[in-house]
């Protein structure tokens, strides 16, 4: 692999940044306001699996649900999504992914 394959492109980048932003913004909604976790549950799940397909081109559903069970286990996880969403939003994106997956 060539350096230049190695670098995000900016296009992916701005992909990234978009979607998580989306995946945090619903992530605060649910967090204020439980009731709207039903509604925003699929934007949700399909905003995680959008970010992981950009940087994971070999994504599956089990390593999506892999990567979950590592949000179980890692608190640097819990804390990422916590700080940017509310606390308690890395249990809600863990609990939607699960039920996505188990579809």
């Amino acid at each position: 692999m060539t350096k230049r394959e190695d670098k995000i492109t900016e296009k992916k980048f701005n992909q990234l940044k978009g979607t998580e932003a989306d995946l945090v913004r619903d992530l605060q909604k649910v967090v204020q306001e439980p009731t709207k976790e039903a509604e925003l549950s699929d934007d949700i799940f399909n905003n995680h699996q959008a970010w992981l397909k950009v940087i994971m081109p070999n994504y599956s559903p089990e390593i999506h649900l892999g990567i979950i069970k590592g949000y179980e286990t890692d608190s640097r996880y819990e804390s990422y999504y916590d700080d940017k969403a509310g606390k308690g939003a890395t249990k809600i994106l863990i609990r939607i992914v699960k039920q996505h997956l188990a579809k």
